[in-house]
């Protein structure tokens, strides 16, 4: 792919390995896994929607991702293997980019940690049934357009937060994982499309 869209792959693998990357400490840890699929058609972004009966953030757009187990010391390993467990992606099917800036939770007691990482062409992907409701993509050439996103101000737990929503045939985009996406564009060669506001934590 050539044009504005392909320097996403390209400047973030070049300044994922150079910026100094916001570092978060809270009780526990997770990582979620940021797809990018570059295979010659429209560069976009895989994400899924969560089941409607899960403890946490059901029914809730979100990256592929968990809590860092026992014995896993490396974020990327969590992503990865997240992301084999929940959709069935090979971590041999991903280059790893690198790390984004760490983001704290709604809660505040989990810290999570994203990982970009390109597939340069996309396997056949499978639901787990018990955790991932459905698997779809948007393309950034979507999410690059200003007038597709809107914030508001929220009190959340009494602290005051800018939410970011952004919809997609049926599905709604917001929370941590549109932040995700924003600081995404935002560290890579297109830049963000709308203001990142901070976030009401660091």
């Amino acid at each position: 792919m050539s044009g504005p869209a392909s320097d996403l792959v390209a400047s973030l693998r070049e300044r994922l390995s150079r910026r100094a990357r916001r570092r978060l400490e809270r009780p526990q840890r997770a990582a979620v896994l940021v797809p990018i699929v570059d295979d010659g058609g429209p560069l976009r972004l895989i994400l899924t929607r969560r089941t409607e009966d899960l403890p946490t953030h059901a029914g809730q757009v979100a990256f592929p991702g968990g809590l860092v187990e026992a014995g896993e010391d490396d974020p990327v390993r969590t992503a990865l293997r997240e992301a084999q467990e929940e959709i069935g992606l090979a971590p041999a099917a991903v280059e790893v980019l690198g790390l984004l800036d760490d983001f704290p939770t709604r809660t505040d007691t989990v810290v999570v940690t994203p990982v970009a990482g390109v597939l340069r062409s996309l396997p056949a992907l499978r639901p787990r049934a018990a955790e991932v409701a459905r698997i779809f993509d948007i393309p950034v050439a979507e999410l690059m357009q200003e007038d597709r996103w809107t914030s508001r101000e929220e009190n959340r737990a009494g602290r005051r937060l800018w939410v970011y929503y952004f919809l997609h045939e049926g599905e709604t985009l917001w929370g941590l994982s549109a932040r995700v996406v924003l600081h995404l564009l935002e560290v890579s060669a297109l830049g963000s499309p709308v203001p990142l506001r901070s976030p009401e934590y660091r």
